[in-house]
């Protein structure tokens, strides 16, 4: 008698929860909640003024793994300027609220959760993430499309000269920003000296053996991440010189199917 109590009242907390607790109360730290009506004032009123935005579309009361992955995410996305985090939360009960937002965007409810990168106001073209849920993928990816996360490992002004190195394949060039890198690395703090190396290094390894070094090394290393058996000190730095590996590949500007 008592274990159905507990569960009639288990049943009773579920409901309320879902009728009278609104959507927006519910919304993940670092991350803006917008519903059908919000989501389209704020891009008409807001995203003018912001160059990046990624939006989440999921279930109304997301849970697990994949919604961890986000809430570390959205409180990492604090470190960007230019990008902001949004979610919007459609309802498979009722009024089905927001589901107009999943039509229009081609989300399926077996797909949860999507990721949409909408980028200088465009809501009609948004790019669609198809990788893992994993907050280290995402901000890779999202560095791929020229959005500066804040990513373990990485510096912000590095990142830029790794992206300038890159884009050039002028010898004398990328010899100018090497030495400009080894002159800006004795400046730096002994809590950030070791990283700003990385990226001298790899630097001279792509003047050795060309680009495809960057290409071959990150997939070294994500081999080793998913095969090798190695303590967490040791993992951290090889996540570390993978994110800054990453920061060395020309962010795309293609536009991915929906």
């Amino acid at each position: 008698m008592a274990a159905v109590s507990s569960f009639f009242l288990l049943f009773l907390v579920a409901v309320f929860l879902h009728l009278f607790i609104p959507t927006w109360a519910l919304h993940t730290v670092g991350s803006l909640p917008l519903d059908t009506v919000t989501f389209y004032k704020y891009f008409l009123q807001v995203i003018p003024k912001q160059k990046y935005v990624l939006v989440k579309i999921d279930t109304q009361y997301p849970y697990g793994e994949k919604q961890d992955e986000f809430k570390k995410l959205a409180e990492n996305s604090a470190s960007s300027k230019e990008l902001m985090v949004a979610e919007v939360g459609i309802s498979d009960y009722g009024e089905k609220e927001n589901s107009e937002l999943g039509m229009k965007y081609k989300v399926e409810k077996d797909d949860y959760p999507v990721y949409l990168l909408f980028t200088n106001g465009d809501l009609e073209n948004p790019v669609r993430y198809t990788g893992e849920i994993k907050q280290d993928a995402i901000q890779q990816w999202l560095k791929s499309k020229g959005v500066w996360i804040g990513m373990l490992g990485c510096l912000e002004e590095y990142d830029s000269l790794a992206t300038e190195f890159s884009s050039t394949s002028a010898q004398e060039e990328r010899q100018k920003i090497m030495e400009k890198v080894k002159a800006m690395i004795q400046e730096m703090p002994d809590s950030e000296q070791k990283s700003a190396e990385q990226y001298h290094k790899i630097m001279s390894k792509v003047l050795a053996q060309g680009n495809s070094f960057v290409h071959s090394e990150i997939a070294r290393i994500g081999k080793l991440l998913g095969e090798s058996k190695m303590s967490s000190a040791k993992k951290m730095e090889f996540q570390k010189r993978q994110n800054i590996l990453s920061s060395f590949q020309v962010p795309s500007v293609a536009k991915e199917d929906l």
